[in-house]
């Protein structure tokens, strides 16, 4: 794909299977873009710790159900969803320090990790299906 596939896309506007097209990919994007509005009002002195390594940790759980996406060899993708699943044990849990450390809302609480619970469920179920 070269960079006037980007600005000249194809007629038919399908590039084949997007990673985009896979469930748990659009519910962890959708996650990030709310963790982002939330982690705006985090008190400032946690913005850069604990808001930041959520972030952080975000990303990389995103980049692992990428990569396991991309992967036809199944050990492989089982050992990246393993390691999604090890972070979103840790992001759940750095959310939960964040509320008891005063830096969410309980509302905002309340619905980031029922977003989490969903994507768990999803995660989960895609593990079990490779077991």
């Amino acid at each position: 794909m070269t960079q006037n596939d980007f600005i000249n896309p194809p007629p038919n506007g399908s590039y084949g299977k997007s990673m985009l097209d896979i469930p748990i990919i659009h519910l962890l994007y959708d996650f990030y873009k709310l963790w982002h509005k939330v982690s705006l009002n985090f008190p400032k002195s946690q913005r850069y710790t604990l808001g930041q390594i959520c972030g952080t940790d975000l990303l990389l759980l995103l980049k692992n159900i990428l990569a396991a996406s991309a992967t036809k060899d199944r050990k492989i993708k089982l050992e990246k969803l393993r390691q999604a699943s090890i972070k979103l044990d840790l992001i759940k849990i750095l959310i939960r320090l964040a509320k008891d450390c005063d830096c969410l809302q309980n509302k905002s609480y309340l619905e980031l990790q029922s977003k989490l619970h969903g994507i768990g469920k999803m995660l989960g179920g895609w593990i079990k299906s490779l077991e």
